[in-house]
């Protein structure tokens, strides 16, 4: 008899006949943003925050670590986990995140008035649902211009696949771009990240146990 957290009902497919896992090839990046989170201890008081492996917020770390990114979106504000290691660990970025709740109206978060840009802070908070494809529109080019974008949505079986089609509509230039994408474990996104053909690589080992997924999109985004 053992015990668990959590679990939930998953499904395992195939990788080998996925050409855009077999196109990713950039490891040096994957790796020593692995090791970075390897040595991190995170400075928040959630009880899953320095789960690693397990949660995604030290991998996350290191990659922005590693990639020092100018623009970020956060796609999920929620208590302000994966945005206050936006905070911290991209301190010169630029950071915009969306949610229908204002960060303020939960009990707990791990934001502060100080981050935001109207008290001097590198954050915007948007309360916007961009699988509403007018209000997608208003933010297109923040979306087409940004270098890191981290998807964390509802996996309700309709927000995910409404936002990433339109993601795939964008005008892109090219440039180093990264999409960080969390729960592709789940049943609602197992196809939603096959149909993603960009280079990609699952790095659930080192994230969340509901599937971390990571997309090279430096030439824009590709979704069948």
């Amino acid at each position: 008899m053992i015990s668990v957290r959590q679990g939930f009902s998953t499904e395992i497919i195939s990788i080998d006949d996925d050409p855009a896992a077999q196109a990713f090839d950039s490891y040096d990046l994957v790796c020593d943003a692995i090791k970075t989170a390897s040595k991190l201890h995170l400075d928040i008081d959630n009880p899953f925050a320095n789960a690693f492996p397990g949660d995604h917020y030290r991998l996350l770390a290191g990659l922005l670590t590693k990639l020092r990114p100018k623009k970020i979106v956060d796609i999920g504000t929620h208590y302000g986990t994966g945005t206050r290691v936006m905070l911290d660990y991209a301190p010169h970025a630029e950071i915009h995140t969306f949610d229908l709740l204002a960060w303020d109206s939960f009990e707990t978060t791990f934001l502060k008035d100080s981050d935001f840009k109207e008290n001097g802070g590198n954050l915007q908070q948007h309360l916007v649902n961009l699988a509403d494809a007018d209000k997608f529109l208003d933010f297109a080019d923040l979306l087409s211009d940004a270098d890191f974008i981290m998807l964390d949505g509802p996996k309700d079986n309709v927000f995910e696949h409404k936002f990433l089609s339109m993601m795939r509509d964008l005008n892109y230039e090219n440039k180093n771009r990264w999409f960080f994408i969390d729960d592709i474990r789940f049943k609602s996104e197992i196809l939603n990240w096959r149909r993603i053909l960009n280079p990609k690589i699952d790095l659930t080992s080192f994230g969340h146990f509901s599937g971390t997924g990571l997309v090279d999109a430096s030439e824009g985004f590709k979704f069948a």
